[in-house]
């Protein structure tokens, strides 16, 4: 049943300043960083694209994308980042677009069984992980600059989610509506290292590197964008399940997606 406050109320006024408040939030969140060691660079960890994925899963997919793209383009935009913002816009909003629209398919089948989901996201992974070991283990150029914790990632996730595939049957909280949130936050991320890395390496190109050295030196940045994503995965999920659940007790479902 619907709050009689959205009854009254215009939903859309609602959302847009939720959108707001996220977009606000996501700014604000960038300026808490936690640097860390790297071979490149000085990477931090922060928590702005956790906020991305949580607006997705609980307003929608281009609602949380366009609360990144203005937050996190802003701060770009304000902190002399220059050319990054447009980069850093365009992500942001594919995070939130990807993590809305795959998480909504569990949504829509929140009875189904979780089981073959597992499984197929399971065999990409390992099918990733086991394409990049071998291209090192070949000594090919091309996968030269891959960095042995991308693999090892794919390989390790893989073997998890297939072991939660042969036990989803006995874990009871794991429901198709919680997997599909998961891989919603994971497909955002996804999209999120591929356009970092194909960006770092558009953007070294334009500085003078030739193609080959403008790609090496952006997959030698991919461990740090992948902590990152890890990260923020973690965490938006974790927010999620209770806020939406907290929401479902309040009757406000009609607030989120």
């Amino acid at each position: 049943m619907e709050s009689p406050l959205l009854n009254r109320t215009s939903k859309a006024l609602v959302r847009t300043v939720l959108i707001a408040l996220f977009a606000a939030l996501s700014y604000v969140v960038l300026f808490f960083r936690i640097p860390y060691p790297a071979p490149v660079g000085r990477p931090f960890l922060h928590l702005g694209n956790a906020v991305v994925i949580l607006a997705a899963l609980l307003l929608g997919g281009w609602q949380g994308g366009l609360s990144g793209a203005i937050g996190m383009g802003l701060n770009d935009l304000f902190y002399g980042y220059g050319f990054e913002t447009i980069k850093t816009v365009i992500l942001k909003f594919g995070i939130g677009l990807f993590a809305g629209l795959v998480a909504r398919l569990g949504k829509k089948h929140p009875d189904s069984s979780p089981r073959t989901g597992l499984l197929i996201v399971a065999a990409l992974s390992l099918t990733g992980g086991a394409v990049l070991l071998a291209g090192r283990l070949s000594g090919s150029a091309a996968f030269a600059g891959v960095p042995a914790l991308a693999y090892c990632f794919l390989l390790l996730l893989g073997l998890l989610l297939g072991a939660a595939a042969l036990l989803s049957r006995r874990l009871a909280w794991l429901t198709n509506e919680r997997l599909f949130t998961l891989l919603g936050a994971a497909a955002g991320i996804a999209w999120n290292v591929a356009g970092e890395f194909l960006g770092g390496a558009v953007v070294n190109r334009i500085a003078g590197a030739s193609w080959q050295a403008a790609m090496l030196a952006s997959l030698a940045s991919l461990p740090a964008t992948l902590i990152n994503g890890v990260t923020s995965i973690v965490v938006a999920v974790l927010l999620y399940i209770p806020i939406r659940a907290a929401l479902h007790r309040a009757r406000l479902d009609a607030l989120v997606n």
